[in-house]
């Protein structure tokens, strides 16, 4: 591990203990409710982004921060996606509580590495430590050396408990010193998707996408900022071209009216 990986993983450690400290606690998975807390702190934009690269992004305009997260993605990255924006979500307001000027001075040190934080702050924000270490331990029962198919029925439960994707599991298994083997924390979506295949879980919800568009609020924020002169009609159809296209189309039309009515003064 780089010192720069250290550091950041160090910095996303404590601020995920913070965080859980000040808004859940350690005892429960946050899950679902990942998004309802984002939705508390930032407008939520729920998109059907046919790009399997894409998870989601923060976006801040003019004083307003707003979390897009990609339904064409299967729950379980999608509430993990939604924990990650939630770091850059917390490292820019005061959710942190009286640590907030401590983390974000530490988010600035030049060799912090935002992206790396964010993953990591994720995976202990959703897999909080003394909850895994309970589950870990109950099913393992003081095991040193668990076997490979006690293992992978573990991260399976865990995984189905947290609503975490299954490599994710893995590699907080692994960070947290539990005894997995390399060859399956080196598992990716597909594997674990060919095991379930065989295991005696019943398939879970969590692996498929619940596809849809949602923009509550978006449209009302963008007619404020026109109205208050704060951005301009060309600017507010860019803004809601996917999100509202009918109030898009009508901001252009607007600006198309507002160029002939100049070219006839002008005349």
């Amino acid at each position: 591990m780089t010192k720069q990986t250290h550091f950041s993983e160090k910095v996303a450690d404590h601020a995920a203990a913070v965080f859980l400290e000040k808004n859940i606690g350690t005892a429960i998975f946050i899950g679902a409710d990942i998004e309802n807390l984002i939705a508390e702190n930032a407008q939520v934009i729920y998109q059907d982004i046919q790009a399997p690269d894409f998870f989601g992004a923060l976006i801040s305009y003019k004083g307003k921060r707003f979390v897009v997260l990609n339904t064409h993605q299967d729950l379980r990255a999608r509430y993990y996606s939604a924990a990650h924006e939630m770091w850059h979500l917390a490292l820019t307001s005061a959710m942190f509580g009286e640590q907030s000027e401590v983390i974000q001075y530490d988010a600035a040190n030049p060799i912090f590495d935002s992206e790396r934080a964010a993953d990591h702050f994720a995976a202990a924000l959703m897999l909080p430590e003394e909850t895994v270490l309970k589950i870990w331990d109950k099913y393992v029962q003081g095991q040193e050396t668990p076997s490979t198919q006690l293992v992978q029925e573990v991260v399976v439960r865990l995984a189905n408990v947290s609503a975490m994707p299954y490599v994710a599991v893995c590699r907080r298994l692994k960070e947290l010193g539990l005894p997995v083997s390399r060859t399956i924390v080196r598992w990716d979506k597909s594997d674990w998707h060919d095991y379930l295949q065989y295991a005696d879980f019943p398939p879970s919800p969590l692996d498929e996408k619940a596809s849809f568009d949602k923009f509550a609020g978006l449209s009302a924020f963008v007619k404020k900022q026109v109205d208050h002169q704060q951005m301009t009609l060309l600017e507010a159809a860019r803004f809601l071209t996917r999100a509202d296209p009918n109030q898009a189309k009508r901001y252009l039309k607007m600006r198309q009216e507002k160029i002939a009515q100049i070219e006839v003064d002008d005349d």
